[in-house]
């Protein structure tokens, strides 16, 4: 990427967004970033400015369909293109299926693949029209390997990854290509939103174990900014994401693993927990 570009990066505030939007300035390129806290995009503004590249912020909230459209139609306002859209924002929830409120079941689906969908379908004609242009979509390895009480979001990223092969042969014939990143579970906030239902010792606990065998944000980004241009289907950017993704060959020991290991060992403590009064409101 030796030619500056206009890159978008959202859910930019934390974890693997903020991650890739710094080394994508470094690198010397515009980043537009966006998340709902504000405060956090112009901490990593302030952070960002003795880097070659820059960093513009448009904050909101991807949920909502008219935040998504004003986000893109301004930036190409401003810009005339955006050369790379990385759809990074989502979050989850570990929670039995049966606790998990609805409100929280639908804005799930709505950041973690709607809000994609929408926003690659709202940059792609002006790829088209110049005919260049790269999609990198953030999916995870539970796509194929399903944690246990994580029903929903194993579902959105499941979604990633069909939309992002469809798509692919949608634009087959053209150089806008799209990607999608299966990272193994990485260091970030994910693990306190995913948590933070409980009360706080239950808490506490619950992130400690998630985050012990999680790897680094930094070491994912580099892998995705080192294959950004290269029109990969998929990228599996560690060790660890390799084995998992492998894994799908091997649906019977996944299976076994889930059914028989991980997740009676899991309901022994989520049994246990207890959910906060305000989560079952």
């Amino acid at each position: 990427m030796k030619q500056k570009k206009i890159i978008l990066v959202t859910g930019a505030s934390s974890g693997l967004g903020k991650a890739l939007a710094k080394l994508l300035c470094k690198k010397g390129h515009k980043v537009y970033v966006t998340a709902r806290r504000k405060n956090l995009l112009e901490q990593l503004k302030k952070d960002s400015k003795k880097f070659k590249g820059k960093i513009a912020i448009i904050s909101g909230d991807l949920s909502d369909s008219k935040f998504r459209e004003k986000l893109i139609l301004e930036i190409l306002k401003k810009e005339g293109k955006i050369d790379y859209l990385i759809n990074n924002a989502g979050f989850g929830r570990a929670i039995l299926f049966e606790k998990q409120k609805p409100a929280e079941i639908e804005k799930m689906f709505e950041v973690n693949i709607v809000a994609y969908t929408h926003l690659a379908r709202l940059v792609l004609p002006s790829m088209k029209k110049i005919n260049k242009g790269r999609i990198i979509n953030i999916g995870s390895v539970v796509a194929f390997t399903p944690l246990p009480y994580f029903s929903i979001y194993n579902s959105t990223k499941s979604a990633v990854y069909a939309f992002n092969r469809s798509l692919r042969y949608e634009l087959a014939n053209s150089n806008v290509t799209t990607t999608v990143v299966l990272p193994a579970r990485m260091k970030t906030e994910f693990a306190k939103t995913a948590f933070n239902h409980y009360e706080e010792e239950d808490e506490k606990f619950y992130v400690k174990e998630f985050d012990k065998i999680a790897g680094s944000t930094h070491k994912v980004a580099k892998n995705i900014a080192k294959n950004i241009d290269k029109g990969k289907e998929v990228i599996t950017p560690t060790f660890k994401a390799k084995i998992w993704y492998f894994m799908r060959y091997f649906g019977f020991a996944v299976d076994l693993i889930m059914k028989y290991y991980l997740g009676p060992k899991q309901l022994k403590h989520l049994e246990k927990a207890k959910i906060k009064k305000k989560y079952k409101k």
